[in-house]
């Protein structure tokens, strides 16, 4: 004789299954997760750090082109972007803050914490290097007597 019932044709994953899946899912988010919060801090602290590049650049650029002296006044919290040869000399300024995990450290120019682009020139009359870091990531800026401005991680 043939049973008539019907079979239960149960298709679905068991608990164990679900489980492992889920904790494969948990395992690779603590791998991820800080290795994604770390470029992005870096990430972060390479826009400052190219912002303040272009920055200088700009001041270079418009020495030259608007035959009028310039500069930048750093300083631990930001910079200042001004027009004269000094920032207490200035006819004009622009300050600018970075936010407060962001510091520029170990300053290292000729005249102190100024670069200067006298008036139609792209040579500064100082130079040198500074480092802008986050805390945990640092990178160096540096401009040289010819006046080629760059950075790099350190």
């Amino acid at each position: 004789m043939h049973n008539d019932k019907p079979k239960n044709n149960l298709n679905g994953f068991s608990m164990f299954e679900l489980l492992v899946t889920m904790g494969i899912l948990i395992i690779l988010s603590i791998i991820v997760f800080p290795i994604a919060t770390q470029q992005a801090q870096k990430a972060k602290l390479r826009s400052y750090a190219s912002q303040l590049t272009d920055d200088i650049y700009f001041q270079q650029q418009n020495s030259y082109l608007k035959k009028e002296a310039r500069g930048i006044e750093l300083r631990s919290d930001g910079y200042t972007l001004f027009i004269g040869e000094s920032l207490v000399a200035s006819i004009e300024n622009d300050p600018r803050s970075f936010p407060r995990n962001i510091t520029l450290q170990s300053i290292n120019l000729t005249l102190g914490n100024q670069i200067l682009f006298p008036e139609g020139e792209f040579k500064p009359s100082s130079y040198g290097n500074f480092v802008i870091s986050d805390g945990f990531y640092s990178i160096q800026i540096y401009i040289n007597v010819e006046g080629l401005i760059d950075y790099e991680d350190l």
